[in-house]
């Protein structure tokens, strides 16, 4: 898994956060006392990351989890 590859790619909208791996698609994670649908989505070699961008400006963070090729 080149998870090293995929912060790189998400860095520009965000600190990246990985949260684990998804079994479906458009997770649901937790993020300062709720829940945030991961409702993006971006295609790489190991299957389908899904992300969201909370907080603001130069405090923004991204969510991602993996949803590996089954």
């Amino acid at each position: 898994m080149e998870l090293e590859r995929i912060e790189k790619r998400l860095a520009f909208l965000g600190e990246p956060l990985f949260r684990g791996l998804s079994d479906r698609p458009s997770p649901f994670v937790p993020w300062e006392g709720r829940m945030v649908r991961l409702g993006r989505e971006m295609r790489v070699d190991e299957g389908t990351v899904w992300y969201e961008v909370v907080g603001r400006g130069r405090e923004r963070q991204v969510l991602f989890v993996l949803e590996p090729r089954g």
